[in-house]
């Protein structure tokens, strides 16, 4: 696989079944792994036979969304019961999350997309960092997470509809094309103060802990089936 790039992989079949972590077209996927913190240091410490805070990411795409399914290793879970889970959730990183940054070809903007252990999310349209932010963008995202304390891991399903990110980039255009290559990176904050740790797929490479630098994303391209 090209360094920094994601492929994402083509399913005919219905979006409830594909959500399904064990339906069959999450197995020719190929899987990514987030192992190094936003400033590019190596992130996962030894824990027995795994690894702490070890992140797996692989990606499948619909006629109509585009999923991503993370499977998150933990030692302890820092999370808020109280934030709800069917509303988008302000705040949502200042606890454990992962987070799916995309930025469609031909469109100057990017959308933010954050899951937690519990089920929380958020959504953002990002025209100018900090500056000119829609959080009332409503993505149509749809998720799902579930946590294995035996296990010591936390996993997450996000489903996309690709219409709210391409209007206004496609024309009448409502998905990708095999082969369309859009912008991405991949993001996992884990744990407590002072041992909080800012995971990238892509590190950014700024001072302090900041995921908002579309220079250094990846690459996700749209595979067949």
């Amino acid at each position: 696989m090209p360094t920094n790039t994601l492929f994402s992989y083509f399913s005919a079949d219905r979006d409830d079944e594909v959500l399904d972590s064990k339906h069959p077209a999450w197995e020719k996927t190929d899987k990514v792994v987030i192992s190094r913190l936003w400033n590019g240091r190596a992130a996962l410490k030894e824990k027995g036979p795994e690894w702490r805070n070890m992140t797996e990411v692989t990606s499948i795409w619909t006629k109509s969304h585009l999923c991503f399914h993370f499977c998150c290793w933990y030692d302890e879970l820092n999370v808020n019961r109280a934030w709800a889970t069917n509303s988008s959730v302000p705040g949502l990183w200042e606890r454990d999350v992962v987070e799916v940054f995309l930025r469609p070809e031909s469109c100057d903007d990017y959308f933010e997309l954050e899951v937690s252990p519990l089920g929380q999310w958020l959504d953002v349209h990002i025209r100018k960092p900090r500056v000119d932010v829609d959080w009332r963008w409503d993505s149509g995202l749809r998720v799902d997470a579930r946590i294995d304390d035996a296990a010591g891991v936390w996993t997450a399903m996000l489903a996309v509809p690709f219409a709210p990110m391409m209007e206004g980039c496609f024309g009448d255009r409502t998905r990708p094309e095999i082969g369309d290559a859009w912008r991405l990176n991949l993001y996992r904050m884990a744990g407590e103060d002072p041992d909080r740790e800012f995971l990238a797929w892509c590190p950014t490479f700024s001072p302090v802990p900041d995921f908002h630098v579309p220079s250094a994303f990846g690459n996700i391209i749209f595979i067949g089936d």
